[in-house]
């Protein structure tokens, strides 16, 4: 299998499980909501005995359904595109500095823990961080074609050591439970790095003004991919500029059915404001 090819195999892998994730967290995290709970403390540990929680949680449940619904919003509707978008970069931050403000709680303080039907833990990381997250990585998958995943690395990493760094600002990487620590660090800091570099990519793409290189191809294929809850459009471009194997593009519903195989079609490529290269079908 060529590059490209495996690549863009990669990519629709992805998302396709991170779309399953993120109905699958959904559902879980409206039908928690659901239950009357007691007000909550922070930074504190304990154990119930037969089950249910063992360590409280932030009391920021407002902040996690204004997280829900905007996220959901920018999932099915993306309008108006930026205002949007920036709001999904500033919840996740603007929630750390909240629930810093209390004397640097630990980070067990964003992480719920509860017990499944088989007596297992379940580690929930706070949601106006977990879903900014998952929507945002879902939709520059979907949206935005970049060249290399190794041009991301660098900027992607400089991102999660700069959420980091709030994350030991504003919060002590402290857990008294010792058998919990390290699913609580790997579910908290998994979500915060998931967070940085699909931030990282949608800013490089969506405040990109540089001027864009065009390109001309033929458009070979297209085709629909359908999964439970969500539809995407591809077509298949013959190679282009130094692209020297024939690849899919992801593309729009009204793209999708404006363009036919056999016709030309314009390919603009931009430098990316971080310098991540990214492309896309332009008609």
């Amino acid at each position: 299998m060529q590059i490209g090819s495996c690549r863009r195999l990669k990519q629709q892998e992805l998302l396709y499980h991170f779309n399953r994730y993120f109905w699958y967290q959904s559902y879980n995290c409206l039908k928690s909501k659901k239950r009357i709970r007691k007000p909550r403390t922070r930074s504190t540990s304990h154990t119930n005995g037969k089950g249910g929680r063992k360590l409280t949680f932030h009391k920021l449940d407002w902040l996690e359904w204004i997280a829900i619904g905007v996220s959901i919003w920018f999932f099915v509707f993306p309008y108006p595109y930026k205002p949007l978008f920036v709001i999904m970069l500033g919840l996740p931050i603007f929630g750390l500095f909240l629930n810093g403000l209390a004397g640097r709680p630990s980070i067990a303080s964003l992480v719920e823990i509860t017990k499944d039907k088989d007596g297992s833990n379940k580690y929930d990381v706070a949601d106006f961080i977990d879903f900014p997250a998952i929507v945002l990585f879902i939709h520059v998958l979907r949206n935005y074609e970049f060249e290399s995943f190794y041009s991301l690395i660098i900027p992607g990493v400089l991102a999660s050591l700069m959420m980091l760094v709030l994350v030991l600002i504003t919060h002590k990487i402290q857990i008294q439970s010792a058998a919990d620590k390290l699913w609580i660090y790997c579910s908290f800091f998994f979500n915060v790095c998931l967070f940085s570099f699909a931030a990282t990519y949608g800013v490089n793409c969506v405040f990109d003004d540089s001027e864009p290189e065009v390109y001309y191809t033929e458009v070979l294929d297209k085709h629909i991919s359908r999964g439970r809850r969500s539809t995407s459009y591809y077509v298949k471009v013959a190679p282009w500029g130094h692209h020297h194997d024939i690849e899919k593009i992801s593309v729009s519903y009204s793209q999708y059915n404006a363009l036919q195989p056999g016709e030309l079609v314009e390919i603009d490529r931009q430098e990316g404001l971080f310098h991540i290269p990214w492309y896309y079908i332009n008609k």
